[in-house]
């Protein structure tokens, strides 16, 4: 009986290990004491009942074994028969652990009965939710319509029924024992289960080495002790979160699981996503323009999420006085709809997205604490804001982007990866048709002029290293001069607009500071066309107003990388910024991932949403202190970082690059086990395929490893593992592998004013340079070479950040008026005089 056992489970596709994990329960119909020498054969630990047939019906040991299931005691059964011709075992399982572990089911069970008046022609009719069906006690003793009868009773007709070609139609099956006794089973055609809801597990600590605890032995745990994930789920989100966290989303137990195996050892996993707490407990909404579309977007939101569904349905409706074409059929791609890439389209579909996706993440109990928008964003964020109603907004975004299709093809806007002054400088010796027109952050501005002229400057600043791209869709201008023709079309049409107070405060990126919005008029949703997006600026304000968590609302992230430079220009490293969804990912596991991605660092989140349609139940979870970890403090021991300073030269240079290949072959998700062959040191970043979202996971990587700021741009101020991994070196470690000196402060230092630490600074590099001098120093003089060229880009690049900082700050300090008035080659001058270095 065993051997049949094993075979039926090989049938359902379920591991044998499964049956133990879950202390499935054992039922035998034959002789006495066959239940006990099975589950020993099999080393099964559940319960366990042997049904002596010689008068019961066989069937009987099926309908104990349904019974169990429907009352909870268990989610499998093994049922074993000795029947005249040899063994049998059929598996049973609640339909949603059958759907977790992917089993392949032969047959529903819709009802079971057993006693001592039924017969087959009482059988009930199919319940629709699968659920024991109600006994007819008056029924006539003719079968149900669209009921058939089993070709024979008992085990045989059961067996028959399930072995049959034909397509599976509710079948009753009966069987009569001589102690008048009758048992019927009624089966069905399994019905194509709907795909698992995704769920979270979070989990969260005092410090990482009691989070990575936490998670290994709730892994183990459920390994022995397996439970509903939405119980598991629900339980853990009763917990008092720590500042630590990490969080799994998945819609089975064994993705689950493999998420907290791999927080447990230090890997990664896909929708496995960990942080700290720092951020604040309600984000500012972030909506940018255009760009983040993408066809298909958020299509799934509209069938799987009633906030979405509702919000863009009430955005149609208030597009549809205004446009002769239907936002849900460009969402759904329907073979009529005008395609998204024509401006007049796409910028009211995208508003109508971004305002409902708001909607999901306030689903979530996710309410903003301010406002900001890029572009066109701003009437989203202004809407989300309460400053403009629904019908504003459309009659804003119809009117608007209808005036663009007067634009469209003379001109385009491309981003580039520089500063505002550098770029200012650059633009001195392009055309005047080439306009600045945005300021995204302290590395990242937008240029707007004529597709050809932008073409070359493309390609020109990306021979140069300086990474530089157009902006997917665009085939007009904006924010530059050409708008100007536009005017007075726009003042006209757009005059009945009426903006309101708003409770959430509203940061403009027209000025870049905080506005009222009650000025929200006509006049400024023209500038909003015209002026420059003073993006940076307004980020600059939010984050001096104390705000520190962001969430961009849209279908695909663009200003984050931004957000965290423009943090690390005040020294902040407790900004989190996170998005919505992603190209190619626009439904619910993605927004739940997203929101997930907020609660580890911080933000308040209720999960309610994704437990819709369960009842979970509260069940024992171990807890890290169980097992001796200590709770308190942040993290002690070695780091990464610190074990690899005690490596002699050549083998923390080869770790430094392994943890590179590795991060990269992680985003690129190549094999991990065979990094060395799938990420090449010396290829580039541009050739393996790395965009700009794999760049900034990259970045984000490489600083959880190392605990180091390195910008959003470092893949493509250093392209390639190699470059990167020296320039780690030199951002972590001086020439000598020692950590860069820091003095400690005294209570007798005297404050040391900016122009003093400067200099000191490099006095102290060209002590650096002079031990490198000596007979004794290890580094060869070809690496030293290139080690000082990666540190005098990264000076070059902290001067830039300097004349940015100074051309928005009105801080009078002599150093930085020194430095920000310095050009780059100047810079070097300054070195190659100070170092005689060339």
């Amino acid at each position: 009986m065993a051997d049949a056992v094993r075979a039926a489970g090989a049938q359902a596709g379920i591991d044998p290990a499964v049956l133990r994990r879950t202390r499935a329960t054992l039922i035998t119909a034959g002789s006495a004491g066959a239940a006990g020498r099975l589950a020993a054969a099999l080393r099964l630990t559940g319960a366990t009942i042997s049904l002596d047939t010689r008068e019961t019906p066989t069937l009987l040991a099926l309908h104990l074994a349904a019974q169990a299931l429907r009352a909870g005691d268990t989610s499998y059964a093994v049922v074993g028969a000795e029947l005249p011709d040899g063994n049998c075992a059929l598996i049973l399982a609640r339909q949603s652990a059958a759907t977790a572990e992917g089993a392949v089911p032969q047959a529903i069970v819709r009802t079971t009965t057993a006693d001592r008046t039924t017969t087959a022609d009482h059988a009930p009719a199919p319940d629709d939710h699968g659920s024991p069906a109600r006994e007819a006690p008056h029924a006539t003793r003719t079968l149900s319509p669209g009921i058939t009868q089993a070709p024979a009773e008992g085990f045989p007709g059961l067996l028959a029924t399930l072995h049959d070609d034909t397509p599976l139609r509710p079948t009753a099956v009966t069987e009569h024992g001589s102690d008048a006794t009758t048992v019927l089973v009624l089966l069905d055609q399994p019905q194509d289960a709907a795909p698992a809801a995704p769920l979270p597990w979070v989990v969260s600590a005092p410090h990482t080495r009691a989070l990575r605890a936490t998670a290994a032995t709730l892994a183990v745990h459920l390994d022995t002790t397996p439970a509903a994930p939405a119980d598991v789920a629900h339980t853990l989100l009763t917990a008092r979160p720590d500042r630590h966290r990490a969080a799994v989303v998945g819609a089975d137990r064994a993705t689950l699981t493999d998420g907290l195996r791999a927080l447990a050892t230090g890997g990664d996993a896909p929708h496995l996503v960990h942080g700290t707490a720092t951020g604040s407990p309600r984000p500012v909404f972030v909506f940018p323009g255009q760009g983040s579309q993408w066809p298909g977007m958020a299509a799934e939101l509209l069938e799987t999420s009633e906030p979405f569904h509702d919000s863009v349905h009430a955005c149609a409706d208030a597009l549809a006085e205004f446009v002769d074409w239907s936002v849900l059929d460009v969402l759904r791609q329907a073979p009529d709809a005008p395609p998204l890439r024509r401006v007049d389209v796409l910028q009211p579909t995208l508003w109508a997205t971004m305002v409902s996706l708001a909607e999901v993440w306030r689903s979530y109990g996710v309410e903003p604490a301010a406002v900001v928008g890029h572009c066109y964003g701003e009437i989203a964020a202004a809407q989300v804001a309460g400053a403009l109603d629904m019908r504003d907004a459309a009659r804003l975004l119809a009117h608007r982007s209808r005036a663009w299709l007067r634009l469209v093809g003379k001109g385009t806007v491309i981003s580039v990866a520089t500063s505002g002054q550098d770029i200012t400088r650059r633009m001195a010796a392009w055309p005047d048709s080439v306009e600045l027109a945005a300021l995204n952050g302290p590395r990242s501005v937008a240029l707007a002029g004529p597709p050809d002229v932008l073409d070359g400057i493309v390609n020109d600043l990306t021979d140069q290293g300086i990474h530089a791209k157009r902006i997917p869709g665009v085939d007009t201008v904006g924010h530059c001069s050409q708008v100007e023709v536009l005017r007075d079309h726009l003042l006209d049409v757009l005059r009945p607009v009426s903006p309101r107070p708003a409770a959430v405060p509203f940061y403009s990126t027209v000025d870049g500071t905080e506005r009222d919005t009650t000025t929200l008029d006509t006049d400024y949703w023209y500038l909003n066309t015209r002026s420059q997006v003073r993006f940076h600026q307004a980020v600059r304000n939010l984050l001096a107003a104390g705000h520190r968590s962001f969430v961009e609302v849209s279908p695909h992230p663009l200003l984050g990388a931004s957000i965290e430079d423009t943090a690390a220009e005040f020294g902040l490293d407790d900004v989190a910024a996170v998005g919505t969804l992603r190209r190619g990912q626009g439904g619910t596991r993605r927004v739940l991932t997203s929101v997930a991605e907020a609660y580890v660092h911080g933000i308040d989140i209720d999960f309610t949403p994704a437990f819709t349609g369960t009842t979970p139940n509260r069940i024992d979870l171990p807890t890290v202190e169980d097992h001796g970890i200590e709770g308190h403090g942040d993290d002690g021991g070695e780091t990464w970082t610190d074990r690899v300073r005690t490596l002699p030269d050549e083998q923390r240079e080869e770790a430094l690059l392994d943890l590179v290949c590795r991060t990269v072959a992680a985003v690129l998700e190549a094999d991990p086990a065979g990094t060395a062959d799938a990420v090449a040191p010396d290829t580039a970043f541009k050739e393996m395929g790395l965009g700009s979202l794999s760049a900034v996971r990259l970045r984000n990587g490489l600083r959880e490893a190392t605990g180091a700021h390195l910008p959003a741009t470092i893949a493509y101020d250093h392209p390639t593992p190699a470059a990167l991994a020296r320039h780690l070196a030199m951002t972590l470690f001086d020439a000598t592998g020692a950590a860069p000196a820091v003095p400690a402060p005294s209570r007798d230092d005297e404050p040391i004013d900016a122009e003093t630490a400067v200099l000191t600074a490099l006095e102290r590099a060209d002590e650096a340079l002079e031990r490198l001098r000596a007979p004794h120093a290890r580094t060869p003089r070809q690496e030293t070479g290139r080690r000082i060229d990666e540190l005098l880009r990264s000076l070059t690049d902290k001067a830039r950040r300097m004349r940015q900082a100074d051309a928005v700050d009105d801080v009078d300090d002599p150093a930085t008026d020194r430095f920000a008035a310095a050009t780059d080659d100047e810079m070097f001058e300054l070195l190659e005089k100070r170092f005689g270095i060339s």
